[in-house]
């Protein structure tokens, strides 16, 4: 079969480590360290480096090369996106041209590609200090929202209702943010919220499902759950495709898998970020599970050059779905108890903690904070979704 190169495999890119080993890949990690979920036990060869220096990284990459032939480089994560073009570029395999990947990393390039392609979103300001920063709260207030413009996991993105909030927003989003000196200030959207997944193949957009999100409460965006696929009118879910697709020739993706997040508003759909890259918090398993799409596949073929099938059918009514236990104001805990009767539950396929007994815990203003979660999947939406909200009650930390 053919060598892989994963960089920096984290979140949903340490299963692509495992499901390429499974296709029977040969499979290269480059890491700048290992440490609690960033193990990647499938993989054949790990080899430690400062993926944060590109040309020591494209240096490696090409001796590798020089040893056995590299067939594909990947990113693992979305702030390598970047790194995995420029070193695909260098090997001449394919990827997403250097020059392109600007829009769909920094998000203030991204609005700006959006904008000239003519489509709604909401408006927005690129700010670089707290004048700036007053001053485009003034102008999208009363409600706004203050993000980094590179990160990933709703790190530091915040709803504000003062120019003294939009303020402290501003300063922490920029000590966040790896881009020198730029956060964004956008209007805020109100409407539920949706994130779409597929991929680009030979300038053919194929969208596999749209999922449903559960947020925590504002003013942070933390993610707590998602149902795939989503819960909508066909002439919605139409709607709301379409509109990514535009998004999509906008930002000028031309191949892999993507991972686009907006609201439904009262005006349409309204772009929230597009990345990419696979999606986090075990989206694709959900998307397996209820649809029957193996996006990592998929992701493996489309990096290697070789042509995916044509989409299956997603099996009517079946969902999946995932929800993840938020404790607001727990310093820490000893126990995680889990109630038998969910325990037992043969729609529950997982439920475990993301962070052991003994750990000090932070409040949940990001992914980060999560505790835990439960992974289930049946045959409705319904179903699915009332087996999320009582097994959410029905654990316990003390």
């Amino acid at each position: 079969m053919s060598t892989v190169v994963i960089i920096e495999p984290r979140s949903s890119g340490l299963e692509l480590v495992t499901r390429a080993h499974e296709l029977g890949h040969t499979v290269i990690v480059l890491s700048s360290a290992t440490g609690p979920g960033q193990d990647p036990g499938k993989a054949d060869r790990v080899i430690t480096a400062d993926t944060f220096d590109q040309g020591a990284v494209l240096d490696l990459i090409r001796a590798l090369h020089a040893e056995t032939p590299i067939d594909a480089v990947l990113p693992g994560f979305e702030h390598f996106v970047s790194l995995a073009a420029h070193a695909a570029a260098a090997l001449g395999l394919p990827g997403i041209p250097p020059d392109g990947v600007a829009p769909l990393r920094h998000k203030h390039r991204m609005r700006r590609a959006v904008d000239a392609a003519g489509l709604d979103q909401p408006r927005y300001r690129t700010v670089s200090g707290s004048r700036s920063a007053a001053a485009a709260y003034a102008e999208l207030g009363p409600v706004c929202v203050v993000k980094p413009v590179d990160q990933s996991g709703s790190l530091d993105v915040r709803r504000v209702g003062s120019e003294r909030e939009a303020v402290g927003a501003f300063r922490r989003a920029l000590r966040s943010g790896r881009a020198a000196g730029l956060v964004l200030v956008e209007e805020y959207v109100r409407g539920p919220e949706y994130s779409v997944e597929g991929y680009v193949e030979d300038g053919r957009v194929h969208v596999l499902a749209i999922t449903e999100k559960i947020l925590g409460q504002e003013p942070h965006f933390v993610e707590v759950g998602h149902i795939v696929p989503a819960r909508l009118e066909a002439r919605t879910a139409d709607r709301i495709s379409s509109y990514v697709v535009r998004v999509l020739e906008a930002v000028g993706l031309g191949i892999g898998p993507f991972h686009a997040e907006l609201r439904m508003s009262a005006r349409g759909p309204l772009l929230m970020e597009v990345a990419a890259r696979l999606p986090g918090d075990r989206i694709p398993e959900l998307l397996r599970l209820a649809c029957g799409h193996d996006l990592y596949e998929i992701m493996l073929r489309c990096y290697l050059g070789l042509p995916n099938p044509a989409p299956a059918t997603a099996r009517s009514g079946a969902r999946a779905g995932i929800r993840y236990f938020l404790r607001p104001g727990l310093d820490t805990y000893r126990e995680f108890r889990v109630d038998p009767v969910i325990e037992s539950d043969p729609r529950v396929r997982e439920i475990a903690v993301l962070l052991p007994p003994g750990s000090a815990l932070s409040e949940p203003g990001s992914s980060s904070g999560r505790l835990g979660y439960v992974l289930a999947a049946g045959a409705s939406y319904r179903e699915t979704a009332g087996v999320l909200r009582r097994a959410e009650r029905a654990v316990t930390f003390s």
